[in-house]
């Protein structure tokens, strides 16, 4: 197999739980200005997460994910939902309120995709949020052969917790962009784009097409009202990746930048590592990293599952 494509893989989930256990310290101080209050010295490292809670939820999800997609040899949404909820019942730190009730559900009872439709029905103007994208990209390795089964698994995936549409296209186009990326593709947007045309959201595709125009100061990190919202999300994200910053420079500016820290540093991250393989991760981030060789054998594993 190409080595390129093992480092790039490794590196993508090795980037999402590196930018999102960056981020977690600083997620709830809302500004750039509370959290140069909070940390005047900067945030450059991962902070040691607590006793007995390994991975915050992007990189819990994440993980699970990934982990049953290999065991289950495919997508199995009940083996999926039935890993993260015992995730939540013995842990669930940093869970979001949607993903919570979601999951509550199937705990009581109901089938995953059902579970999604019906938070999505209960409070629909809060249906938006960036859930599904944090954890998905483990389906852009394991399926980055098979581009059709990448974007169905992509949105079932989303849709056990978050079946708005604006999450379940995000969900495919943040995986398209990293199976482009995988395969050494600068120029992803573009392809993402193409895949999008007709099919998802309007103000998804409206997103994705300001990317290579609009500036750093344009993005919509803190903007009010609107934080973890999943557009914004997959906008901060391509940008980051389509702006050749590097790796540990644009975690490091998402982790003080304010709105959502952890979760835009997780999915920048994944793109990221997934542009520049596993060696764009400083050697200090992989020592403070909770098993950090089992999340790259992880990304590795899922990327060979994939080979015919």
């Amino acid at each position: 197999m190409n080595p390129e494509l093992v480092s790039r893989a490794r590196g993508a989930l090795l980037g999402l739980v590196a930018g999102n256990q960056l981020g977690v310290p600083t997620e709830h101080l809302g500004t750039p200005e509370a959290i140069r209050k909070a940390f005047p010295n900067g945030v450059w490292d991962l902070a040691p997460p607590p006793k007995n809670s390994p991975y915050d939820d992007d990189a819990a999800m994440t993980l699970l994910l990934g982990e049953s997609l290999l065991e289950s040899k495919g997508f199995d949404a009940t083996d999926v939902a039935r890993r993260w909820v015992k995730w939540m019942k013995v842990d669930g730190r940093g869970i979001g309120v949607t993903t919570r009730r979601a999951l509550t559900l199937i705990d009581r009872g109901k089938e995953p995709f059902e579970a999604g439709q019906l938070v999505r029905q209960e409070n629909p103007q809060k249906s938006a949020g960036n859930g599904s994208v944090m954890r998905c990209v483990p389906v852009a390795l394991r399926f980055c052969d098979d581009i059709d089964r990448l974007i169905r698994v992509s949105t079932q995936q989303a849709a056990i917790t978050h079946s708005d549409e604006r999450c379940t296209w995000g969900a495919a186009a943040v995986n398209l962009a990293v199976r482009e990326l995988l395969q050494g593709n600068i120029y992803f947007v573009d392809e993402v784009l193409h895949r999008l045309r007709d099919r998802a959201p309007r103000a998804l595709v409206e997103a994705i097409h300001r990317v290579p125009r609009e500036g750093q100061d344009d993005l919509p990190i803190t903007r009010l009202g609107e934080t973890g919202y999943v557009v914004h999300c997959v906008e901060i994200a391509f940008w980051f990746v389509t702006h050749d910053r590097t790796l540990e420079d644009a975690l490091v500016y998402l982790a003080q930048a304010g709105g959502d820290t952890d979760t835009n540093a997780a999915v920048a991250g994944a793109l990221l590592g997934a542009r520049y393989g596993e060696s764009a991760l400083p050697p200090r981030w992989m020592d403070q990293m909770v098993g950090a060789q089992g999340i790259a054998k992880l990304g590795e594993d899922l990327v060979r599952s994939a080979q015919p």
